[in-house]
């Protein structure tokens, strides 16, 4: 179908660039830190200040890219732009305040967007005009910090997340909890977490920033693409700008089973939008050289890498408040909503790969999750054909698959990336995190 390109505008004095010259099949502006900003950073930006944290110049920078990633992964719709109604071709323009110490890491960048989307992705950078910041940063010696911490905790609603920052509270250590929502299906469960968090551990009750960003739905390529790939980026870059701002070295915390970190196609035709790569350890693992070039100073750490989500909630150093706390697991909650009918909130819907997974971690911990589900898959047979049993079907094909061929396990989880010398703890926290799901979809009903 053609190149496109986005260009990305910082400040009032920016004019952008000039790409006429370029066989582009169709070009979108993007505008930040100017008074018609069509990308707003404000809560983050607002967060930090009140808790006097003030990014670094590359650290912005890195907000920049993250954010013109974003836009194009959203707003650049695959079955109209792509290839081969998947694969596209993105060039961005991007302004920053070093370009050769950017220019020296594109290589890297290009290779982990290429990993997280499956498009073909360019980066060029300018130098960029002056943007208003937080305050200069030599000025952060007059302040008397009132948040001191080395550990921030990406901090989403779910399950997960929540256990995270539980663990680290229970051990003394106070994170700055980070999250990020697109929408109001997600905000209120972080809001209820931290909540709970702040009324149980009322003497270190943590911080949350609440990182929204929003990335304007015209002016761009007027269209929307809703596979969302990229959003690690935008959510390990949001979390890595606050955890930058602490000291002079930091840990960003990733609270993610093994399963859903590995998040391996379950069936031969989940390949694309299915199997997303937000916490591969690959992925950490580039990202963790980007930062370290970057000079950041920010580790990045998943303590459960090799727990199953059952394993996270039976070891969890507060296990009764996980349980009593509602989270939110769920690839849609609007579906639960709609299923409970009119007036329902948000809820699990009970069926996708993330609610299967939950609900086979509550069996295994022998517990109940008191909130509801829109769909009981043991109450009533489920339809294979219908989104109901998708995920159902695909869940019974990789079990089945995975007892006849027990070698086909190892090689699907090196084909995801690479994985180093630990390829049998990433397929042994699989191959527990699976029979949990069997065990728990044994006696669910389905149907043709």
């Amino acid at each position: 179908m053609g190149k496109l390109a986005l260009i990305t505008k910082v400040g009032e004095e920016d004019t952008g660039v000039d790409v006429s010259g370029r066989e582009y099949l169709k070009t979108g502006n993007l505008k930040m830190f100017t008074a018609s900003s069509s990308v707003s950073v404000h809560a983050l930006l607002s967060s930090l200040k009140k808790l006097k944290l003030e990014p670094s110049e590359v650290a912005m920078d890195l907000l920049v890219v993250a954010s013109t990633m974003y836009a194009a992964d959203t707003r650049i719709d695959r079955k109209t732009f792509g290839e081969d109604s998947w694969t596209r071709i993105i060039d961005l323009y991007i302004p920053v305040s070093d370009p050769v110490r950017w220019s020296n890491q594109s290589d890297r960048l290009q290779k982990i967007f290429r990993f997280l989307t499956g498009d073909i992705w360019t980066l060029y950078f300018r130098p960029r005009t002056n943007m208003p910041i937080l305050s200069p940063r030599g000025n952060r010696k007059k302040y008397k910090m009132p948040y001191n911490t080395d550990t921030v905790c990406l901090f989403s609603g779910g399950m997960d997340s929540f256990i995270g920052a539980i663990d680290l509270l229970e051990r003394g250590i106070r994170p700055l909890l980070v999250g990020h929502s697109k929408s109001a299906d997600v905000a209120p469960y972080q809001s209820k977490c931290a909540a709970a968090l702040a009324s149980h551990y009322n003497n270190i009750a943590p911080q949350r920033i609440h990182a929204f960003l929003s990335i304007p739905k015209e002016d761009l390529f007027d269209s929307l693409d809703n596979t969302e790939r990229g959003r690690s980026f935008l959510f390990l870059t949001l979390g890595g700008v606050c955890a930058s701002s602490l000291n002079q070295t930091s840990t960003l915390v990733i609270p993610e089973n093994g399963m859903i970190s590995l998040n391996l196609p379950l069936t031969p035709l989940r390949i694309g939008s299915h199997s997303t790569r937000t916490t591969h350890p690959y992925y950490l693992k580039m990202m963790q050289e980007l930062f370290s070039q970057l000079g950041l100073g920010v580790t990045l750490h998943n303590p459960y890498q090799f727990k199953t989500k059952g394993e996270m909630l039976i070891e969890c150093a507060n296990q009764s408040l996980v349980i009593n706390t509602e989270t939110m697991s769920c690839s849609h909650p609007a579906a639960g909503r709609y299923q409970g009918g009119v007036g329902s909130s948000n809820k699990h819907c009970g069926y996708c790969v993330p609610c299967i997974i939950r609900q086979s971690s509550f069996r295994a911990a022998s517990q109940h999750d008191p909130f509801p589900y829109g769909v009981d898959l043991h109450s009533t047979p489920i339809d294979i054909k219908t989104a109901k049993g998708a995920d159902v079907i695909a869940f019974k094909y990789m079990i089945e698959k995975v007892k006849r061929h027990p070698s086909y396990l190892t090689a699907a989880i090196r084909n995801t990336g690479r994985l180093g010398t630990q390829v049998q703890r990433y397929v042994d926290v699989y191959s527990r995190a699976l029979n949990e799901v069997d065990q728990f979809l044994n006696g669910v009903t389905l149907t043709a």
